[in-house]
């Protein structure tokens, strides 16, 4: 007789541990789900600028040509003697956007110092200077990219 109680017992204790395992498993796998899938971190901005003409002995541009920057990034910002922003891709004219950044061909009319920055998500608001457009993108964390530096005269 003590031979089933003892049988019993086993019985339950086991049950009761396999029931308790039940819920440990269901709940991690719930934690997990709630949890979801961690975002991929933006890809490392890029950027290469070239002039679609012959530039000068000393490496400057003339007026009138073209400057052709391909980014890979969430925003190109296109800034002159460092003071105002004059063209910003994706959404300005000749811009073609592609996936993860695009191309954008600008003329160079005016004469100046001309600089490209890629950052690695959209920076809101209108352009300020270039300095100040990347100490903010600097300090929410933000990768960025700049070109050397272009002369137009």
């Amino acid at each position: 007789m003590w031979v089933r109680i003892q049988r019993q017992r086993r019985k339950h204790r086991l049950a009761l541990g396999m029931l308790i395992l039940a819920l440990a498993a269901a709940g991690a796998w719930a934690l997990l789900e709630r949890r979801g899938h961690p975002e991929q971190p933006a890809p490392a901005p890029g950027v290469r600028a070239e002039l679609a003409s012959a530039a000068r002995s000393d490496g400057s541009a003339p007026l009138h040509a073209s400057w052709r920057v391909a980014f890979e990034g969430a925003e190109l910002r296109v800034y002159r003697n460092a003071l105002g922003m004059v063209r910003r891709c994706p959404e300005g004219p000749g811009c073609l956007p592609g996936p993860g950044g695009g191309v954008l061909t600008l003329p160079l009319d005016e004469p100046g110092e001309y600089r490209a920055l890629v950052f690695s998500h959209p920076v809101s608001g209108g352009g300020q200077t270039l300095q100040e457009d990347l100490a903010a993108a600097r300090a929410r964390g933000e990768a960025v990219e700049m070109s050397p530096s272009l002369v137009v005269y």
